[in-house]
């Protein structure tokens, strides 16, 4: 009987490495490793130290030894990142740090020790704002309209273009929504949730803006996919994560809040974030037979009635 590979999630802690461990240990037979310098602590793992495939590591990608961490590992997902533009602008050095340099620095690392696969997540905001509503896809045009998104372009020329030994596979993931055992409340639909629930009023800027969205819970499922199908793929590929149908009009995904929180909508006018970009998922869905199974309404459901019954308390809310 062979022995089961071990995968290292960075920043697996967070909103999608918390989800993602879950899948990983209850969908895979693989070893998995965690390794997080716990910004956010690390409640999120808790659950997860009953299973023996489980191992944790405390640190920082910028000054661990990278060795150590890769001793044992044949696969690296790597999510340690400055997630969003307010917190990149915010610390706009770490961000470069962490984004970029800690990210490249890890997969030189791993073409190095020979690993199988190293998955870099992405972000679909690299498509930045287009003038026409065409889908688009892997192979168009970047266009990077702020720090964080800059930063995912960077290491993407790095990871797809140079380190020719290091098989790769980016992840340019929709914009994320839906409940995990560390919930963010700074994402689009969540942000509706919070004024809605807090301030009684939906502050809506750029109504009509299009924004691909997809479930923390998908995000995980398409990870988990790369992973053992990894030996069909190409040495570097990238993969849009989402659905065609969760190609959303801001206003749908305000109104969708509004109407389960019976609060008003006040469209205001902002320059803060011009994004506007449909995205076609074809190429996931053809080639790893990929599919969602998760809407946003589901998800507003859950995180209002956790809200409602207090399981939501103001350090999760607010954090």
């Amino acid at each position: 009987m062979s022995e089961s590979k071990t995968v290292l999630v960075s920043g697996g802690a967070g909103y999608i490495g918390s989800a993602l461990v879950s899948r990983l240990l209850s969908d895979t037979d693989l070893n998995v490793k965690v390794f997080d310098n716990l910004m956010y602590d690390g409640d999120s793992l808790l659950q997860f130290f009953n299973f023996k495939k489980f191992s944790f590591i405390k640190g920082d990608l910028r000054t661990f030894d990278l060795p150590k961490i890769l001793s044992g590992v044949d696969f690296v997902v790597n999510l340690a990142a400055l997630v969003g533009e307010p917190i990149c602008k915010k610390y706009p050095k770490e961000a470069q740090e962490i984004n970029f340099e800690a990210n490249i620095n890890l997969a030189k690392a791993c073409e190095k020790h020979g690993v199988d696969r190293y998955v870099m997540m992405s972000t679909c905001s690299n498509y930045g704002l287009r003038q026409n509503q065409e889908m688009l896809t892997e192979s168009d045009e970047l266009q990077p309209i702020s720090l964080y998104s800059e930063t995912k372009v960077n290491s993407e020329k790095i990871l797809l273009n140079e380190l020719p030994e290091l098989s790769t596979a980016v992840l340019r993931a929709s914009t994320a929504y839906g409940m995990a055992a560390r919930i963010r409340f700074d994402l689009l639909l969540h942000q509706f949730i919070y004024e809605a629930w807090e301030k009684k009023q939906i502050n809506l800027y750029g109504a009509n803006s299009w924004r691909p969205m997809v479930h923390v819970d998908d995000i995980a499922r398409a990870i988990v996919l790369v992973l053992t199908q990894h030996d069909k793929m190409k040495k570097k590929d990238v993969f849009n994560v989402g659905s065609n149908e969760q190609n959303f009009q801001k206003i749908t995904l305000a109104k969708m809040v509004s109407e389960r929180f019976d609060v008003g909508i006040s469209e205001i006018e902002s320059k803060n974030d011009p994004r506007d970009y449909k995205v076609s998922f074809d190429k996931i869905k053809s080639e790893l037979n990929y599919h969602t199974t998760h809407k946003p309404q589901e998800s507003v459901e859950q995180i209002a009635s956790a809200l409602e019954s207090g399981l939501i308390n103001n350090r999760i809310l607010h954090e």
